[in-house]
């Protein structure tokens, strides 16, 4: 029965898949269409058979069946804290959860959750993984390696497309960089998928029996200098992911790398303000996603953490998913100023970049911390050509930078051995200890 079960699971994943494909040339309006009838679909059965969402709906005076697309707006955003007080009641009346698939968020926000996927849920988010990876080069016969997670676990291997002939992806737990090297080194894989501070990380040793052709990164920001160091280590352009536990894939880059591709066949994207309204194009807003097939949990208006820029630029790949420009961090990676105005660390990330370009090499991980409302230290790892003048530089630029805006903030520049990772393998670029 199993071996049926995954046969009628794979064989769907490809149908979607190639569905996928077929509409991403479609007409935008197709597009939404499509993606209108998936959502009220979702909120007609989260309606009738999700005890927490009836409640929802019926407290904003919503019925599905007369709801507009402006008027999605009207029911409330839901956090994962929601979802921890409300467990019991965001499953179907009746439901024996033990007999479904379930995963754990990693818990970067300060809350782990639960998830739990249909069957239906699951061929779809194997369809957008394939899709995402295959529509960027991935090939048949490809040995694929995935650098994730913590070293607690043993290193195996999994056949990725089960139909269409041997695509092995190999899991390799995320140990210090000198095991990871020899590991890569052994395997010499084809495909790298890893976070951004991963392939950072690895700028201090030789790579040079390592000789993959696409590398991808999803759960961390991408950055300038990432992408830089990728550039001078591997001679190539990386893939930027972005996805998550609770949704699988939600938007990837193509080979143009003109911006995320959103496909919105799986999900209902929305980049909100603070007060919960649209945000314009090219303006950052909070990201709340409603996925459209999980019908065992669904997540309606679900304030994923994340922060994003969407865009009305047209990739040259003739796609017509509609972009994000990029992904921004953790809606809780900002810096508080002494005044209390509130900024992300990309508003002043090129008063180091542009220092950082210089020498890619000269520093491997980076972190900054504010442990005070007047002071960030910023942590460095040394490169393999370290130049501490550089580090002198960056800290007068970001004195310069904070005092044109009028704010009095100390500087320290320190080097660390070590920048640790979090329980999940991620490192966040800033953290700020300022009660928010």
């Amino acid at each position: 029965m199993n071996k049926l079960r995954k046969l009628v699971d794979t064989s769907l994943a490809l149908y979607y898949q190639s569905q996928l494909r077929k509409d991403q040339w479609k007409d935008p309006r197709q597009l939404e269409r499509i993606q209108f009838k998936k959502l009220k679909a979702i909120l007609k059965h989260a309606y009738d058979h999700i005890p927490y969402y009836h409640r929802l709906f019926s407290s904003a005076k919503i019925k599905p069946e007369d709801i507009k697309i402006d008027d999605l707006r009207k029911i409330p955003l839901t956090s994962k804290q929601d979802l921890q007080k409300n467990y019991s009641f965001i499953v179907p009346r009746g439901i024996n959860v033990s007999k479904f698939h379930s995963s754990f968020t990693s818990g970067s926000t300060g809350t782990p959750l639960r998830i739990i996927h249909d069957w239906y849920h699951g061929s779809h988010a194997n369809a957008s993984k394939r899709y995402s990876f295959f529509e960027s080069g991935l090939r048949l016969g490809d040995r694929f390696v995935t650098v994730w997670g913590r070293a607690e676990s043993i290193l195996w291997s999994r056949n990725y497309v089960r139909l269409w002939g041997d695509i092995s992806e190999t899991i390799v737990p995320l140990y210090r960089q000198e095991k990871l090297i020899k590991i890569l080194q052994r395997i010499n894989p084809d495909v790298i998928n890893t976070f951004p501070s991963v392939l950072s990380s690895l700028a201090t040793y030789d790579i040079s029996e390592i000789n993959p052709r696409l590398i991808f990164t999803q759960g961390e920001v991408v950055t300038r200098h990432c992408r830089g160091v990728v550039r001078k280590m591997f001679n190539l352009e990386l893939f930027e992911i972005y996805g998550s536990v609770e949704f699988s894939h939600l938007a990837f880059e193509c080979t143009e790398h003109c911006g995320l591709h959103m496909i919105t066949n799986d999900a209902y994207i929305e980049l909100l303000d603070e007060e919960g309204d649209h945000v314009a194009l090219g303006e950052q807003g909070e990201i709340v996603v409603t996925g459209l097939h999980n019908r065992v949990m669904p997540l309606i208006r679900y304030r994923i953490g994340d922060v994003g820029i969407p865009t009305d630029e047209k990739c040259p790949c003739g796609r017509t998913w509609p972009l994000l420009r990029n992904v921004q961090g953790r809606i809780n990676d900002y810096l508080v100023l002494p005044s209390g105005r509130r900024i992300s660390w990309l508003h002043f990330y090129h008063q180091f970049y542009k220092e950082l370009e210089k020498n890619v090499f000269s520093i491997s991980q980076y972190r900054i911390i504010q442990d005070k409302k007047d002071r960030i230290i910023f942590e460095v790892v040394k490169g393999r050509n370290y130049d501490p003048r550089m580090l002198e530089r960056i800290k007068g630029n970001l004195e310069m930078y904070f005092v044109k805006l009028g704010e009095k903030m100390e500087v320290i520049m320190e080097v660390v051995k070590e920048i640790p990772s979090e329980r999940t393998g991620k490192r966040r670029i800033l953290i700020s200890k300022v009660i928010q």
